[in-house]
C-alpha cells in the first residue's frame, strides 16, 4: 500500500520516499564501498588506481536483475554488488574492491547515511510545525474556549495555552531527536566480527576515522554490529513524536465534530467529500495525520525486539530492521505532511467557543 501510484501520498511524503528508495538504497551502498576504498587508499592499504576505479563506478553500472538473482541465492544484496563492481574495476584491481570488509559494514554505514538524510528532513517538517503553531498562538492568544478533561467540561481556557503545549511538546521532539542522531548516525568498519582483527596495528582505527569523517557519521568502539541501541533510540524517537502528532491530530478531529464545531479546515470544492452524505464535509487532514501517525508509532514498537542479536551477529533481527525502519521514516514523513497541512488550513470559530463559556 506504501508503494501505490493511488496511495503512496497518503502515508509518506515524496522527499522520505526518496530517500528509502531502492535507487537511493543502492546508491548508499555504492558510497559507502567507495568512501572505503578511499579511506583505505589514504592509510596506504589500496592503491589509488584501485581507488579512482571503484570511485568512478555508478548506480546506472549496475545490473540489477542479476543483482536480484544473487540476492535471492546468498540472502544478502552485497554478495551480487560486490561481484558486479569487481567485474566493472577489472581483474587486476578487484581484490581491492570490498577489501576487509563485510556486508553488514556496507549495509549499515548506508543505513546511518539515509537515516541521516531522513532526520534532516524529518525534524525541518517538526521545526516548520511549531513555526505554524507561534503564528495560531499570536493570533489566538486572548480566545477563550472551555476547558475539557475526562471527556467533560471543565474550567475556561485560552485556545493558546492548548496550542503551546503541543509547541513545546514538539520542541522536545527536537532536543530527543538530535541527541539520539548523536548516539545512532555512525559508520560500521570492523570485518567479520566488528572487531577490526582484519586490520594490522592502528590501521582499522585510521580507516574508521577517515570514513566517518567523510560521510558526516560518528563512530563507537569497539563497534556496534550486535549492539543496535543507536538505531532503536532514533527509531523509538520517531515513535514517541508519531505519539504526539496522533494526540494533535484526533484533538483537532474531535474539535471538529458537528456536536463541538470550534475549529474546522478550510474547504474547497470537494474536499473531504463523502460519496453519499453531500451535506458533510470531513476534517481530511486531520484524520490522514491521525493514521499515518498511529501506524508509525506502532510500526517503532518492533524496533526493541530487534535488538536481541545471540552472540556477534543474529540474522533474522537484522533482517527485520531492512523492512521496520524505513517504513517508520516513511509513515513518520506522512504524518508530519499532513499536520502541516492540517495546521495551514486551520479555522478557529470563535464564535462558538464563547458560546460555551456562558
Amino acid at each position: 500500500m506504501l508503494d501505490w501510484h493511488l496511495m503512496q501520498d497518503c502515508f509518506s511524503s515524496k522527499e522520505m520516499r526518496r530517500i528509502w528508495s531502492e535507487a537511493s538504497t543502492l546508491s548508499v551502498w555504492i558510497k559507502a564501498e567507495q568512501a572505503l576504498a578511499r579511506a583505505q587508499c589514504d592509510v596506504g592499504l589500496i592503491p589509488q588506481e584501485a581507488a579512482d576505479a571503484i570511485g568512478s563506478f555508478s548506480h546506472v553500472d549496475l545490473d540489477q536483475d542479476q543483482m536480484q538473482v544473487d540476492m535471492m541465492m546468498v540472502g544478502r544484496p552485497i554478495v551480487g554488488l560486490v561481484k558486479q563492481m569487481r567485474a566493472y574495476v577489472g581483474p587486476e584491481l578487484a581484490s581491492h574492491v570490498h577489501f576487509r570488509s563485510t556486508t553488514q559494514d556496507i549495509m549499515d554505514t548506508g543505513l546511518s547515511m539515509q537515516m541521516n538524510l531522513g532526520l534532516q528532513a524529518v525534524l525541518a517538517s517538526v521545526e516548520r510545525l511549531i513555526e505554524a503553531l507561534g503564528e495560531k498562538i499570536e493570533a489566538y492568544k486572548e480566545v477563550r474556549m472551555i476547558g475539557r478533561t475526562n471527556g467533560q467540561h471543565a474550567v475556561p481556557m485560552f485556545l493558546s495555552t492548548k496550542l503551546r503545549v503541543w509547541q513545546a511538546e514538539l520542541g522536545r521532539h527536537v532536543e530527543r531527536l538530535q541527541d539520539a542522531s548523536r548516539r545512532g548516525l555512525l559508520v560500521q568498519v570492523g570485518g567479520p566480527l566488528g572487531d577490526l582483527t582484519c586490520y594490522d596495528g592502528d590501521t582499522g582505527q585510521r580507516v574508521k576515522s577517515k570514513l566517518a569523517d567523510a560521510l558526516d557519521l560518528g563512530s563507537v568502539e569497539p563497534h556496534w554490529q550486535n549492539a543496535r541501541d543507536g538505531i532503536a533510540e532514533i527509531v523509538t524517537g520517531l515513535g514517541v513524536l508519531c505519539a504526539s502528532l496522533t494526540k494533535i491530530a484526533h484533538n483537532i478531529n474531535l474539535l471538529s465534530s458537528s456536536d463541538i464545531g470550534e475549529i474546522f479546515e478550510v474547504h474547497s470544492n470537494g474536499k473531504g467529500a463523502s460519496s453519499s452524505m453531500h451535506h458533510k464535509k470531513n476534517q481530511r487532514a486531520s484524520e490522514f495525520a491521525e493514521a499515518s501517525s498511529r501506524l508509525g508509532r506502532q510500526r517503532a514498537e518492533h524496533i526493541g525486539e530487534l535488538g536481541l542479536h545471540q552472540h556477534e551477529r543474529s540474522g533474522g533481527v537484522w533482517i527485520a530492521e531492512w523492512v521496520v525502519v524505513p517504513e517508520v521514516f516513511l509513515l513518520t514523513s506522512g504524518a508530519l505532511e499532513w499536520s502541516e497541512k492540517m495546521l495551514a488550513d486551520m479555522i478557529v470559530c470563535e464564535e462558538k467557543m464563547a458560546e460555551r463559556l456562558t
